[in-house]
């Protein structure tokens, strides 16, 4: 019996969740070069998306923005890498671009697994300070504008 916490299990986890999606999406009538675009768009877009809902959303929409990031955070950390990139991979494996290349290009790091991985956990480091910064001062603001 695998170990729930055993990485080997959590691995193995990944690529079952990435082939189901990827039959899923092949199943379609939907081209899978187009599929790994459009999935890459939207995994690219994200977390600016997410900047725009913490910036001008209820307070509410903007606390289950910022949960929901925690839990696709806790789901890379707990699959030891992000699924939807595998899965653009897969859909599009002689086009692949993984969505930290360009962040790594633009500082002048090698791109491998390891700078990859790395590279993503500084950016979400980043983005979850940022978030926390943009929710500060909505509350401060909050709380000013109510005295």
């Amino acid at each position: 019996m695998n170990s729930f916490f055993d990485i080997e299990y959590r691995k193995e986890c990944r690529k079952r969740m990435v082939a189901w999606l990827y039959e899923k999406i092949i199943n379609t009538n939907y081209p899978p070069n187009l599929s790994a675009f459009s999935i890459k768009a939207f995994h690219f877009m994200l977390p600016y998306m997410i900047y725009l809902i913490l910036i001008f959303s209820p307070m509410w929409l903007s606390l289950l923005a910022l949960g929901m990031s925690f839990l696709v955070w806790s789901l890379f950390n707990y699959f030891k890498g992000c699924f939807l990139s595998n899965l653009e991979y897969k859909l599009d494996s002689d086009n692949f671009v993984n969505i930290v290349d360009p962040y790594l290009v633009m500082f002048g790091y090698p791109i491998n697994n390891q700078t990859r991985y790395d590279a993503t956990v500084y950016l979400v480091m980043l983005f979850f300070s940022i978030s926390f910064i943009i929710l500060y001062i909505r509350l401060k603001l909050r709380h000013f504008i109510k005295n």
